[in-house]
């Protein structure tokens, strides 16, 4: 995630998200839904896995899980909530501490959109990897069309955390070296009728 002075009330933002993750204890309740058909027991790294929702979600689909990410509240949350049902690493997403080939697949579930253009291509770069050959990687974006872009293709929140909003075309060109084997647009309809937008991309590394 960005690391710049380009926030609002924090200078990094690691400072942001460690603020967001001491002023919301539960930011995202329940378990989330990963739509990858994949076979009990892979090895799956979650990137910016945050306090766990879709670390919990890949633990119930049976994955060998390991979680990553920068905040040192969301990693020592996710290790209190999980114990031993998943590993968790501090660092970097563009700088991962992982060998070679080590994950059959990767998702990134809301963590593109807070990456800069520097970060964005190192994290691609390191998934491409750590991934092995024939690996799955699974996104979850918000798109352009989304209520909180307001027609930008970028934008900072008031708590300081900077978001980017993608098109279908735009995650094509980032994995460039992969194989897009689905892409899927989500509408939700909030409450007072503004429509929540997310993208769903699912690629596979070249054998």
């Amino acid at each position: 995630m960005d690391n710049s002075s380009e926030s609002q009330g924090c200078d990094r933002q690691v400072d942001c998200w460690e603020r967001f993750y001491r002023e919301n204890k539960r930011p995202w309740r329940g378990i989330g839904k990963i739509d990858i058909d994949l076979q009990p027991g892979l090895k799956v790294l979650d990137v910016g896995c945050g306090t766990g929702k879709t670390t919990a979600a890949l633990i119930k689909m049976g994955m060998d899980v390991t979680g990553l990410d920068f905040s040192p509240s969301a990693i020592s949350h996710c290790i209190s909530v999980f114990g031993d049902k998943a590993k968790f690493s501090l660092a970097e997403c563009d700088r991962m501490p992982f060998p070679d080939k080590c994950f059959d697949a990767v998702v990134a579930v809301h963590v593109l959109e807070h990456l800069n253009e520097t970060q964005l291509k190192g994290t691609v770069r390191e998934i491409s990897r750590v991934l092995a050959p024939g690996g799955l990687v699974f996104t979850r974006t918000f798109a352009v069309e989304d209520m909180r872009a307001g027609g930008a293709q970028s934008n900072t929140r008031g708590n300081g955390i900077n978001y980017r909003y993608y098109t279908e075309e735009e995650m094509k060109e980032i994995f460039g070296g992969f194989e897009l084997r689905s892409s899927e647009r989500k509408d939700e309809t909030m409450r007072f009728g503004a429509v929540r937008v997310k993208m769903e991309c699912l690629f596979r590394l070249s054998l």
